[in-house]
């Protein structure tokens, strides 16, 4: 404990010294007066784009059009319906033989009703 005590002194001036190296903005120390936005606006005039930028642009623009419709026209037309999709197995097998088909599942049997006699004993609530 006492050892850390007396490097903080320490620390604390070699890190305000290093904090001064590092963020202490040097142009703030300089006085050139500064040019209002106007007169930079007035010093660069506008010129238009030319015809090859305008070309580039406009082609970006319709390829990302067209994705976007893509996008949209494949999300309305391959939404899943109501029936579920067949699985694919994912053990490939050695042999060319085409996989058998499932078979259909046996019919379930009826479930038949049982009336079971309560005890007398017991007492049944309706």
């Amino acid at each position: 404990m006492s050892g850390e005590r007396r490097d903080h002194p320490e620390q604390e001036i070699s890190i305000k010294r290093r904090e001064h190296e590092l963020f202490v903005d040097e142009s703030l120390a300089s006085t050139d007066p500064v040019k209002p936005f106007s007169e930079y606006l007035r010093d660069t005039p506008p010129t238009p784009l030319s015809g090859g930028v305008k070309a580039a642009l406009w082609a970006i623009a319709l390829i990302t059009a067209l994705l976007f419709a893509a996008s949209l026209w494949r999300l309305i037309n391959h939404r899943p319906s109501g029936q579920p999709t067949r699985q694919r197995s994912k053990a490939k097998s050695s042999s060319r033989v085409s996989p058998r088909k499932a078979a259909t599942p046996p019919a379930a049997t009826p479930t038949v009703a049982v009336r079971i006699p309560i005890p007398p004993s017991q007492e049944f609530r309706r």
